[in-house]
């Protein structure tokens, strides 16, 4: 069944360009009153954008990593739209960290990505959380992960060996590789959160899922990449537009939808929303050995 959108008010982090950007116009096509901050001066144009759609609009530039910042933010959605009922926690950093950096710029790396990444999520999810508790009627959260840590092939049974996979029959490798320690580690913490909060607000009716993002067209991406993506590799990077719609699927479920889910978005993938999983828990059979001898051997 699904539901409709229309007159909710939906909070989207990192909107100025890119994927938040993609999202803060989709919520509003669907009738949202829609407030976006970002640390871009940029976003002080969605507003006016976002409004066309017939419906109300707020824009800040300001950085989630304060929380002050996130405090005022919130609580002038409140005041302008009488509540809130929609967090897409998309606001994110990425940068090439190498395990020989100084100290110095691994400093500067982790307060960047982990501040905006983990701690802005954490941040602004808390914030809305405990509106959506007093409001007492439900409400919707999806974090923003990576395929990195939660893969179309992790675990393995569950793999669609889909014969667009750039991986072929094997399961997509674990991680981001070795220049993307920092931010890794940043978007795994998206997954706890995601974890707890949707058990701890499933009585409430709070649905909390977690978007694993894999490579798709944005500013992110490509200045991560600059001049080293060949036309191949972009030709099939997913797109934001594409990305927009899962997150709206995902929502139109309602309240009796999935919860808990990590929705893998992986290249080779279609980018839609798929059947909810069962939670599937990894056992030693089902990654081939049943005793610590065999696995000593």
């Amino acid at each position: 069944m699904s539901v409709s959108l229309k007159g909710r008010t939906a909070i989207v982090t990192g909107a100025a360009v890119g994927i938040g950007n993609a999202y803060a116009r989709a919520m509003a096509r669907e009738g949202c009153n829609v407030a976006v901050i970002d640390l871009r001066a940029e976003i002080a144009d969605l507003a006016g954008e976002l409004e066309k759609h017939g419906v109300k609009a707020y824009a800040v530039q300001g950085d989630v990593s304060q929380p002050a910042t996130v405090r005022k933010f919130v609580d002038d959605v409140i005041a302008k739209f009488g509540g809130v009922d929609i967090l897409i926690n998309n606001a994110g950093q990425c940068s090439v960290s190498l395990v020989e950096d100084d100290l110095d710029k691994s400093l500067a790396d982790y307060e960047s990505m982990v501040g905006t990444n983990l701690r802005g999520e954490y941040l602004m999810g808390r914030a809305v959380i405990a509106q959506l508790l007093k409001q007492g009627r439900g409400g919707e959260i999806v974090n923003i992960g990576t395929d990195h840590g939660v893969t179309c092939g992790s675990p393995n049974e569950i793999c669609p060996h889909l014969s667009t996979c750039p991986w072929g029959d094997s399961p997509r490798p674990t991680g981001g590789g070795t220049v993307m320690d920092i931010y890794d580690a940043s978007k795994y913490g998206t997954y706890a959160l995601t974890f707890a909060w949707s058990k701890a607000l499933k009585p409430q009716n709070i649905r909390v899922n977690c978007m694993c993002m894999g490579a798709t067209d944005s500013w992110m991406i490509r200045n991560f990449y600059g001049d080293r993506a060949t036309p191949e590799e972009v030709a099939t990077w997913m797109t934001a537009e594409n990305s927009a719609q899962v997150v709206v699927d995902i929502l139109k479920e309602g309240p009796g939808g999935r919860t808990g889910e990590t929705i893998n978005l992986c290249v080779g993938r279609p980018t839609v929303l798929e059947p909810e999983r069962k939670p599937i828990y990894v056992t030693p059979e089902s990654v081939g050995y049943t005793t610590r001898e065999t696995v000593d051997a």
